[in-house]
């Protein structure tokens, strides 16, 4: 997934810095010759040191290589449909700060790489870090991304219309940092494979159920990278005979139509229009317990949520699937229920999959973003 630099620098960090360069060879599963090369050119440019050693043996002693976790620093933002996060990690992927803004609606391109470059600014002043620190800067987004091409293309739960390109170099020119990008679904599973409770699985599948609902894809240690026009994980728009409501990406029959935070607003507004304590997701969610109309909604969402969650097991046999998003609570009746149809769907060979809840939460795509950054830049 990674390339060699990125490899070695997450060999010393997961060693905690006790690892020679012969160890370093052998965990990172890069060769002799091209270890060597790297190592001495992290060296030079300050990102690792030698850490001196007292030997008790005769010969070369092993020389543990650490890392200066001071020496580069990544952003991640997470453009979320109704929250936009970010934080700064060191080299160690320890973060330094993290901060939330409401996500405004989208108006024009301006206005919106404006608002990212300001949020980017401000966290970063706040946080006291120096500019010249910054070495890239992650950005995942709730909506399509064309990741080869740089481009956003649509997001809408925060008013960006489908068949849009927005270059996000522009967010590069306003910084003046190298820029890199995806989903937020993406961001999230490769968060997960590298600093969650599932970290180094091979098979792993994240599934984040909140405004909108999405799903990234680690296959054989590989992360699926999705395309506008090679989707991979979009489960919230996998179609649902007989459903015809519309979604938000302007289609009929989304399961996200159903079970989508947005979406369960406007049914119950047209199912309970008399319940003013009853007006979201999370509302729903605490009714349920003790409301039968709440429970019959979130009993359609949980089950449309399973299909699709099913639908992921089914293609890619993964080990663990993770949730997030803000509908997901460990004892709430969504997700409670969400796992209950799980288990009537799921063929007997499937009901091995590990489900969690992840531990990363609200800035999990944040930092996923963070670690896409690292990957490619460093």
């Amino acid at each position: 997934m990674a390339g060699s630099r990125a490899r070695i620098i997450d060999s010393i960090r997961q060693g905690k810095n006790e690892f020679s360069k012969k160890d370093i060879c052998a965990h990172s599963g890069v060769s002799w010759g091209a270890m060597y090369k790297v190592v001495e050119s992290l060296l030079e440019e300050g990102y690792v040191f030698c850490r001196s050693v007292e030997s008790g043996r005769r010969g070369r002693p092993n020389v543990p290589i650490c890392l200066n976790a001071d020496a580069a620093f990544w952003c991640g933002i997470d453009l979320g449909a109704s929250q936009s996060k970010l934080v700064f990690l060191d080299l160690d992927f320890k973060v330094l700060y993290s901060e939330k803004v409401p996500t405004p609606l989208y108006t024009n391109e301006e206005e919106l790489f404006n608002f990212l470059s300001a949020f980017y600014a401000n966290s970063r002043n706040a946080a006291g870090i120096s500019d010249s620190k910054i070495k890239a800067i992650g950005l995942a987004v709730s909506g399509l991304v064309d990741s080869e091409n740089n481009l956003l293309v649509s997001g809408g739960n925060w008013g960006l219309p489908r068949g849009s390109a927005l270059k996000i170099s522009k967010l590069a020119d306003l910084t003046g940092h190298s820029v890199c990008s995806c989903t937020t679904a993406v961001a999230a599973v490769l968060a997960e494979y590298h600093l969650g409770r599932q970290a180094g699985v091979g098979n792993l599948v994240s599934i984040g159920i909140g405004v909108g609902v999405g799903s990234g894809v680690v296959a054989n240690h590989s992360l699926l990278i999705s395309h506008p026009d090679r989707p991979v994980g979009y489960i919230g728009h996998i179609l649902i005979p007989g459903n015809e409501r519309s979604c938000v990406c302007g289609w009929q029959g989304c399961l996200e139509a159903y079970s989508g935070g947005k979406s369960l607003e406007k049914i119950v507004l047209e199912k309970l229009p008399d319940r003013s304590d009853i007006r979201s997701a999370a509302d729903l969610d605490r009714a349920a317990s003790s409301d039968s109309a709440a429970r019959k909604i979130l009993d359609t969402a949980a089950y449309y949520n399973a299909i699709g969650v099913a639908n992921m097991i089914q293609l890619y046999s993964p080990s663990a699937v993770i949730f997030s998003g803000g509908q997901i609570h460990r004892d709430g009746y969504l997700y409670t229920q969400t796992i209950a149809e799980l288990g009537k769907l799921l063929p007997e060979q499937r009901r091995n999959c590990i489900f969690e809840i992840s531990r990363l939460g609200e800035f999990q795509s944040a930092l996923g973003a963070a670690r896409m950054a690292f990957e490619k830049f460093i």
